[in-house]
C-alpha cells in the first residue's frame, strides 16, 4: 500500500517538504517525480497525526494537491484526532468541537478515515465512512514488555471511569484476562475538579494493575484512580494510554510505570518507566 506520511517522513513513499511561514501558515510542496511513479488508480494513503489546527490544514493541503494530480483513491490514517473528547456541547456557550472537525473532514471526501483509539464512538458516527482501529494490539505489546522485564505475577486491567469501561471489555475478551476492575470519578464540569474516586473491589492485594484509557492529559483521573487502587493493596500501578499529551509531566503520582504511543507528539526525551511505541504499527496501512 502506498502512502504519503506525514509523521514519519523517512516512511513516506512520497517525497515532499513541509514548511510553516512567517505568517504561521504550514505548506508543503509535493515531489512530483516520486508522485507520478505511483499508479494513481491504485488506493493510497495519508498518514497523519491531527493534534492541532495547523496539521488539519496541512492534511487538507495535501489532499486538496492529490485531488489536482488525479489520485483517485485517497484514504486517511489518523493517529491522533483533534477534538475528540469534545464529542458533545459540554456547557451553555461551548461548541460541539468534534461535529465542526467532522464537518471539515467529510468535505475533503476521502474514500475511508480509519482513526486510531478515537475517544468514543460519537467521531466515527460523525465523520463519514470512518472506522476505528482499536487498541488491542497495542495493549497486547505493552503488557508483552512490561511481563518481559519484570516477574510475573497476578494482574488486572483496570478502567478508570464510565467512559473505558465498554471498550476495556471488549478488550479483555479479545486478549482472554478474565480480571477487570471497574472505577468511578465525579467531575465537576465548570471547573474540571475531579473528586469521589472509586474502585469495585474489595481486595488487589499484591497485584498489578493496569490502567487502561485512550488519553493521558493531565493526569488526575489516573492520579486519583491510582491511589484508590494503592489503597486496596495494590502492588504496582501501569498506566497504559494510546495517546500521551501530559501537559503537566510524565511523572505521576502513585503511576510506577507508563505506557503510550507518538500518536500525539514525538517524544525527545524519555525517562525511566516511561515507554512510547511508535504509532506506526497500529495504524492500518493494508486495504
Amino acid at each position: 500500500m502506498n502512502a504519503i506520511n506525514l509523521i514519519y517522513p523517512m516512511q513516506s513513499d512520497i517525497h515532499y517538504t513541509a514548511m510553516i511561514f512567517p505568517d504561521g501558515q504550514p505548506h508543503i510542496k509535493i515531489d512530483v517525480e516520486s508522485a507520478e511513479k505511483l499508479n494513481k488508480q491504485k488506493p493510497l494513503q495519508i498518514i497523519s497525526r491531527i493534534a492541532n489546527a495547523n496539521d488539519l490544514l496541512l492534511l487538507l493541503f495535501v489532499k486538496n494537491t492529490l485531488d489536482y494530480m488525479e489520485f483517485e483513491q485517497v484514504s486517511l490514517n489518523v493517529s491522533y484526532l483533534l477534538a475528540a473528547r469534545m464529542d458533545r456541547v459540554m456547557m451553555d456557550g461551548e461548541p460541539f468541537t468534534l461535529k465542526v472537525i467532522a464537518a471539515i473532514l467529510n468535505q475533503a471526501n476521502f474514500k475511508k478515515i480509519r482513526i486510531f483509539d478515537p475517544h468514543s464512538e460519537v467521531a466515527t458516527a460523525l465523520i463519514e465512512r470512518s472506522y476505528t482501529t482499536i487498541n488491542h494490539l497495542y495493549v497486547k505489546d505493552c503488557l508483552a514488555d512490561y511481563f518481559t522485564n519484570n516477574e510475573q505475577a497476578a494482574f488486572c486491567l483496570v478502567s478508570p471511569d464510565g467512559g473505558a469501561l465498554k471498550k476495556i471489555h471488549k478488550l479483555a475478551q479479545q486478549l482472554n484476562i478474565e480480571d477487570v476492575v471497574e472505577c468511578m470519578k465525579e467531575r465537576d464540569v465548570k471547573t474540571g475538579q475531579l473528586t469521589n474516586f472509586k474502585v469495585f473491589s474489595e481486595n488487589l492485594q499484591g497485584k498489578t494493575c493496569f490502567i487502561i484509557d485512550d488519553i493521558c492529559d493531565g493526569g488526575g483521573t489516573f492520579i486519583g484512580t491510582a491511589a484508590a487502587l494503592k489503597n486496596l493493596g495494590a502492588k504496582k500501578i501501569v498506566l497504559v494510554v494510546s495517546h500521551g499529551i501530559f501537559s503537566r509531566g510524565n511523572q505521576l503520582q502513585h503511576v510506577d510505570e507508563i505506557y503510550t504511543t507518538d500518536s500525539y507528539k514525538e517524544f525527545t526525551t524519555v525517562t525511566e518507566n516511561f515507554t512510547v511505541f511508535p504509532v506506526s504499527k497500529y495504524l492500518v496501512v493494508n486495504d
